[in-house]
């Protein structure tokens, strides 16, 4: 009586419904309704391979293999076609015995004309007697943003997850198919009905090719321990209080190679680490401090200098007449390399490494790398002129300095524009003295140019050593260079909207940590604390956490 009950009310959802109007008239806004399934909803002892659903209006099926989903999952894909007003869905021959199914469409199926989703179908059948009864739900989010993952997969296993299973090293062969799957609403909710009454590990998964297991590049989550279903008739209200599942794509596997190796008769070596760009990318990208690569030569390590994807050092004892002088070995995220020097290139001298900054850096100096390696700076043969408020004066040499392979100068006057420039033969290297005249153009802004944005943290919160407040940029991923000085503050900050996200930093490394599946380490909680926040020059913005003790 219940299930003849239940069954009514779902072929009521799928009831007769208007056909969309004439040309002419308003527009459909009505989903395709189900008039009639062959089989009927609920049939028991089912024994065939394929069902129809007819619906009441011209439909077509868009993304199907992605949308399509047979819980328990079949060995392969079912194959859904589409005729008019109907579709057919061939389930093969590998239905297991006295198993309940359920076959969720997601937003498969469309009308013709507008495109209305028919959202929420499904279609039941049992091949025993009795349909199961059992139900789990819960909510998925993005771990970072904290919102909907639309259209993920939650994949259930009877007694909990096998071992290995989120391991995306691991071939298919070895993480067993779930038992049972479902979809992520457009709420970010999900409602697995028609399932024994067990206990479920769950996993959800942007399940990008289909295949039911986590692999590379996917984002997923999983539940600590075991989601006990529950009667039908209990309802949405008994699993309130689940935890939501925090998604989160994996670190990329490492792939870093050397490209663009150099070495003068001086020493002097330089190399391009390409695929690092990859392990910084997204709110859990590794900060260019926390990437492990080093140098060894025959007399043991060597200091190296990193900015961006290029890499150089001063080889000690290099010997320009042997082929490699060492061995040298380079260790980056991918492996080791030893390096070979088939030409070693004469030394010329220090010059410009890349492209100088137009602003002076919040703490009022102007800086450029110089490669190769500068060793001398003749101060005589420096200048600047300095333009503030229409005078103009001249900049003392003495601003003028080498720190390491940078030319530094500063700190320069506040609002003015200064002119740089540095006569030939000004800086000298193991490959002689420049020869050229060098120039630059700076603009230095003002205390008024820059805002602030503050945390008034409430006098109630308990200090606690593991959160971090991170600055976020437009598009919400972290400033990692930005900090929180001792009263809150965000300091120097250019006009511009930002955000702020309050991490619970488990690992105390000052930064967040996305999932770590192969470890079985979740992804550290973190709060979008604000979004939007317009910060405008001259301007300090507060910003209440308004969190209170426990009572």
């Amino acid at each position: 009586m219940r299930w003849g009950a239940l069954l009514a009310v779902i072929l009521a959802g799928a009831g007769c419904a208007q056909v969309g109007s004439p040309d002419g008239g308003a527009r459909d806004e009505d989903a395709p309704q189900v008039v009639q399934a062959q089989p009927a909803f609920g049939t028991t002892q089912f024994d065939q391979n394929a069902f129809v659903l007819d619906f009441d209006e011209f439909v077509q099926l868009q993304d199907a293999r992605r949308q399509i989903l047979v819980s328990p999952p079949l060995p392969t894909p079912p194959k859904a076609m589409v005729r008019g007003r109907s579709v057919r869905v061939e389930l093969g021959d590998s239905l297991m015995v006295d198993r309940t199914y359920i076959v969720q469409f997601g937003e498969a199926v469309k009308d013709l004309r507008e495109a209305n989703v028919a959202k929420g179908l499904q279609y039941v059948f049992t091949t025993g007697d009795v349909l199961d009864s059992g139900r789990v739900g819960g909510r998925a989010v993005d771990a970072w943003t904290g919102e909907a993952v639309e259209g993920t997969r939650v994949l259930l296993f009877a007694d909990g997850l096998p071992e290995g299973i989120l391991d995306a090293a691991l071939p298919d062969s070895v993480r067993p198919l779930p038992d049972y799957v479902g979809l992520v609403d457009d709420s970010g909710r999900f409602d697995v009905g028609f399932l024994p009454r067990a206990a479920f590990g769950v996993v959800v998964l942007d399940d990008v090719n289909g295949n039911y297991r986590a692999d590379d590049g996917e984002s997923l989550g999983w539940l600590e321990g075991l989601l006990e279903s529950v009667d039908d008739s209990s309802g949405w209200a008994a699993m309130q209080g689940v935890p939501a599942v925090r998604m989160d794509t994996p670190p990329v596997v490492p792939t870093t190679y050397t490209t663009g190796l150099r070495v003068d008769s001086s020493g002097y070596f330089r190399v391009a680490l390409a695929g690092l760009s990859a392990l910084q990318e997204g709110p859990d990208g590794l900060p260019q401090s926390a990437l492990s690569v080093s140098l060894s030569g025959p007399e043991g390590p060597v200091e190296l200098g990193m900015e961006g994807d290029s890499i150089w050092a001063a080889l000690p004892n290099f010997d320009p007449n042997l082929e490699a002088g060492g061995p040298w070995i380079l260790t980056h995220p991918s492996g080791m390399d030893t390096l070979s020097f088939r030409q070693v290139d004469p030394a010329t001298a220090p010059s410009p490494a890349g492209a100088a900054e137009r602003y002076a850096d919040v703490e009022d100096r102007f800086r450029i790398r110089l490669a190769p390696l500068p060793v001398a700076l003749d101060t005589q043969l420096c200048s600047g002129m300095v333009v503030l408020d229409g005078d103009t004066s001249e900049l003392p040499r003495e601003r003028f300095a080498l720190d390491g392979p940078h030319l530094e100068v500063g700190p320069l006057p506040q609002g003015a524009v200064v002119s740089l420039m540095l006569e030939p033969g000004a800086i000298n290297g193991l490959g002689g003295a420049t020869k050229d005249t060098l120039e630059w153009r700076v603009n230095v802004r003002k205390p008024s140019d820059y805002g602030v944005i503050r945390v008034l943290k409430d006098t109630s919160m308990t200090a606690d050593t593991t959160d971090v407040w991170m600055l976020l940029n437009a598009s919400g991923l972290p400033l990692r260079e930005a900090r929180m000085d001792e009263e809150g503050r965000f300091a120097g900050l250019l006009p511009g909207r930002y955000g702020l996200a309050r991490i619970t930093d488990l690992n105390g490394d000052g930064r967040w940590n996305g999932a770590r599946p192969a470890e079985g380490l979740p992804p550290e909680p973190v709060q979008q604390w604000a979004e939007g926040v317009d910060v405008r020059a001259g301007w300090e913005v507060e910003i209440t956490t308004e969190v209170h003790q426990r009572p």
